[in-house]
């Protein structure tokens, strides 16, 4: 019998247990000291996004340092195209994604499309390539035409500084567009973050026991917004493509009073959507999820998970990290949707 792969184990552990869909292994805790009184509930928003044209998408990213408002105050944080997250990438199976990486940083960098099948030499998925300051570089990655579709990211990967970087911003969401269309009233992309800021809003530095057990940062983000409000009417089918591009956080995610199912995790489609009262995600990992909404307020929660952590940890004074978390709220009211057709079987998605 053939060993089957993570993203199998996966589907098969979530196939089993319906009611906890489960999406990694472990990393250690951080600080939770939140510097900044809560914002006025906002719109939830998402990134730009650019899509493919004739077989291609071709586009320059420049990594900078950048001001922004941030939970209601300036903040100072990186971020691709001036924006946090980065742009969301959609296109297809067997396009050609060409990216030149503007490096406006002060220290090197470089790219990683995280979780698509594409070649690690070269100008591709290279690991080892290291832009300078003030450098760029030109990427090219070729999807192949059995692409999985699916949710994927991209971020900074360079050793040594990958985990400052991502947390200080430098991400964004990557869709592989379906082969199958699956009817639904909305789609939404959260790329859900955090991130540690000093009392200026600058980026504060990991302290020696973060750095080698994670951190866990004091502001939890999505799609760059702290709390943002979502609105919806009762019955609508919505698909949110979630991205946890936390550097330790694990998100174990749930959405009381409203019907939460799972359609896939990372690039593991099944064959028909899962039900679930909880989805956990390790940093890293996506899930594309399903939401019917009915009449109500709702708050889409993290509910915490214990990482664990050494001896020295557990006296170092750290807070616990399986403290619930609101990450936004959804009001679902007015007239009730037109019903969505049922949806098919996906046994080669």
């Amino acid at each position: 019998m053939a060993p089957i792969s993570r993203r199998q184990a996966l589907q098969l552990g979530a196939l089993g247990v319906a009611s906890t869909v489960v999406g990694g292994v472990g990393l250690a805790r951080g600080s939770a000291f939140a510097p900044f009184a809560p914002e006025p509930r906002r719109t939830f928003a998402e990134s730009p996004v650019l899509r493919s044209r004739d077989g291609a998408l071709q586009f320059q990213l420049k990594a900078a340092q950048r001001e922004i408002e941030l939970a209601g105050r300036p903040a100072t944080v990186l971020s691709y195209n001036g924006g946090l997250p980065g742009p969301t990438l959609r296109l297809r199976a067997g396009e050609r994604l060409q990216v030149t990486l503007v490096n406006a940083l002060r220290a090197p960098t470089n790219l990683h499309v995280h979780g698509l099948n594409v070649s690690p030499e070269g100008n591709g998925d290279n690991p080892f390539v290291r832009i300078g300051a003030g450098a760029r570089f030109d990427y090219d990655f070729r999807l192949p035409r059995d692409h999985p579709p699916g949710t994927y990211w991209h971020h900074t990967h360079l050793h040594g500084l990958a985990a400052e970087q991502v947390s200080g911003g430098l991400y964004g969401a990557i869709v592989v567009e379906d082969f199958t269309a699956v009817p639904s009233t909305r789609e939404r992309v959260m790329v859900v973050s955090d991130i540690s800021l000093d009392t200026r809003g600058r980026i504060r530095p990991a302290s020696t026991a973060q750095t080698r057990m994670g951190r866990e940062g004091d502001l939890l983000l999505i799609n760059g917004q702290l709390r943002p409000a979502m609105s919806a009417r009762p019955g609508a089918r919505e698909r949110w493509r979630v991205v946890n591009a936390c550097s330790s956080r694990y998100l174990r995610l749930a959405l009381p009073g409203q019907q939460l199912q799972m359609l896939a995790m990372d690039s593991g489609h099944l064959a028909r959507p899962l039900d679930a009262q909880d989805v956990l995600l390790a940093p890293g990992n996506r899930a594309d999820l399903l939401i019917t909404t009915r009449a109500g307020t709702s708050e889409l929660r993290t509910l915490g998970y214990d990482r664990g952590a050494t001896m020295g940890m557990m006296c170092s004074g750290a807070p616990p990290t399986n403290r619930a978390k609101s990450l936004a709220t959804l009001r679902v009211e007015g007239g009730t949707t037109s019903p969505l057709g049922p949806i098919p079987d996906r046994p080669g998605a």
